[in-house]
């Protein structure tokens, strides 16, 4: 109950949504929201002092949302941990060529263990893919559900994981018999190697009523699982 409180809450600050400008590389953001106003305990904010804290309202309702549905679904999970999502008013941040419109965000994969790294260590702390192999720390079960979750409830374009990741996702949705059920999600999840072994990254797609914000083109069909 004090989750949903908390959510609704988050839902109702503010009446403007933030308003993504132009492309996620060449972009600028207007009226962004900042992750401190949501207060709920099962997120946390790391590298907080690049100052790279603000999104849209939509890119918040996802953080904020996973991070509920994860607990609710498996009690006992480390908190969601949330890399860099973009400047007050976007535009260009160091470490990224995108993040500049207010709809991407990074988010540290689940792990095995439920440790959570420190919000003042200054980089990621764990890689969940050595020797292009997938780690025994990353939760296959949870990191699938996780996926499932974002793309089913919130505007996603992409999911950028690395190549050992999406393979590890691909057989694990085959082993359950979801693959062919669940194609449009493994769509999503799109292939960006060497920097996504220790966090996927999320993109949402423009909102409905930003007439400035420039679309990406849809990933290619199917659920790119032949490896």
């Amino acid at each position: 109950m004090k989750t949903l409180l908390a959510f609704s809450l988050f839902l109702s600050l503010g009446s403007h949504a933030g308003e993504p400008v132009g492309y996620y590389s060449n972009g600028s953001l207007k009226d962004s929201h900042s992750i401190d106003d949501y207060k709920y305990h099962g997120v946390v904010k790391l590298y907080r002092s690049r100052g790279q804290n603000f999104g849209t309202s939509e890119i918040m309702q996802a953080l904020s949302g996973l991070a509920e549905f994860m607990k609710k679904r498996f009690p006992t999970i480390e908190k969601t941990q949330i890399g860099d999502i973009a400047a007050a008013d976007g535009g260009r941040i160091p470490r990224h060529a995108s993040h500049q419109n207010g709809l991407d965000a990074d988010v540290v994969y689940y792990r095995v263990n439920e440790l959570s790294q420190s919000p003042e260590y200054p980089e990621w702390a764990e890689d969940f893919v050595l020797k292009g192999k997938l780690t025994t720390n990353f939760h296959l079960e949870r990191n699938w559900e996780a996926m499932k979750y974002l793309i089913h409830n919130h505007n996603v374009g992409r999911i950028f994981v690395d190549s050992a990741i999406k393979k590890g996702l691909c057989d694990f949705a085959k082993m359950k018999g979801e693959q062919d059920s669940e194609s449009e999600v493994l769509r999503r999840l799109r292939r960006e190697d060497k920097v996504h072994m220790h966090h996927f990254h999320l993109r949402l797609k423009c909102p409905a009523g930003s007439p400035d914000c420039i679309e990406q083109v849809e990933p290619p069909e199917g659920h790119g699982c032949n490896f």
